[in-house]
């Protein structure tokens, strides 16, 4: 089983929420991906999300997030 992000909801005023299949601003959320990265003394917090042509919709930097997984079966590992 493989996880991928469906949904991410950015806790703010207002709130923001993209999620898989739904349109934002015209245009459908196709992926959303963990960017962020961990060094030894901070976390780099960051989401990506894209359109159906692989074109950036937003990015979300080191803002509290509420972030909902779908499990999926990886068929490419299946022999």
């Amino acid at each position: 089983m493989l996880q991928v992000i469906q949904k991410l909801t950015v806790v703010s005023n207002p709130t923001r929420v993209f999620e898989v299949g739904t349109e934002h601003e015209g245009r459908e959320v196709i992926e959303i991906k963990q960017v962020g990265a961990e060094y030894e003394d901070h976390v780099h917090s960051e989401f990506s999300v894209y359109d159906e042509n692989d074109n950036l919709i937003a990015s979300v930097e080191n803002a509290p997030v509420i972030v909902d997984y779908r499990q999926i079966v990886d068929h490419d590992n299946e022999k």
